[in-house]
């Protein structure tokens, strides 16, 4: 029988659900190297023309190389989240739903953008890219506002830093759309950007508890 909290709402176990998690990036980031592949029928048989070929396919690596530490990213986000957590209620575990759908479709997006250099490609990578930070936006909202569901509240700190980093992400992603009309195919480059936005989140959340011990004092 599935407990109820005091509103009256199911408390659902926070351990199927990060499994569902851990299983669908895992997926997500496996699928991501079906599309580096050598053309079947290619005729490779001298060097000048496996490099050739390697060169062909530096589009489909760049976007893979992107999509896999994009999805790390997301799922240690994920991780960070449901580590405040005790149990889930029935938003909760819908918000992470969304944000595993926008993790399943990263694979097409990604081989739409390294297939075809286009705006359009550009425009279906960066749109799953805000799919997937919007969502991760609202997960923690809901954690941050409803402190019953959590092992330990997440404090406005921690929640701050989140909306950092998932404002920019979407930020990065509209960037990078933008990017895509002058030098299609070299957009992804804006996604390198990523890896700022964790020490910055850090940086948001050490100056709130620092303002936080000062107003205390």
């Amino acid at each position: 029988m599935t407990d109820l909290s005091p509103d009256g709402q199911p408390q659902l176990s926070k351990h199927r659900i990060e499994a569902l998690v851990d299983g669908i990036f895992a997926v997500a980031m496996t699928l991501l190297v079906i599309e580096l592949r050598l053309p079947e029928h290619a005729h490779l048989a001298t060097e000048a023309a496996l490099r050739e070929a390697l060169v062909e396919l530096l589009p489909k690596l760049i976007s893979w190389l992107v999509s896999f530490f994009v999805l790390a990213i997301f799922w240690i986000a994920n991780h960070r989240l449901y580590s405040y957590v005790r149990h889930a209620d029935p938003r909760l575990l819908w918000l992470t739903i969304l944000s595993l759908s926008g993790a399943s479709l990263l694979p097409f997006a990604s081989a739409v953008n390294g297939q075809f250099v286009s705006t359009t490609g550009q425009m279906v990578y960066s749109g799953v890219m805000i799919w997937l930070s919007v969502s991760t936006l609202l997960m923690a909202r809901h954690i941050h506002r409803h402190p019953a569901l959590c092992a330990h509240p997440m404090g406005l700190g921690a929640y701050r830093a989140t909306m950092v980093r998932s404002c920019g992400v979407m930020s990065i992603a509209a960037l990078a759309l933008l990017a895509g009309y002058v030098a299609p195919g070299k957009a992804n480059v804006m996604f390198v950007l990523m890896f700022a936005l964790r020490p910055l989140g850090a940086r948001v959340e050490r100056r709130h508890a620092q303002a936080a011990a000062l107003s205390r004092a």
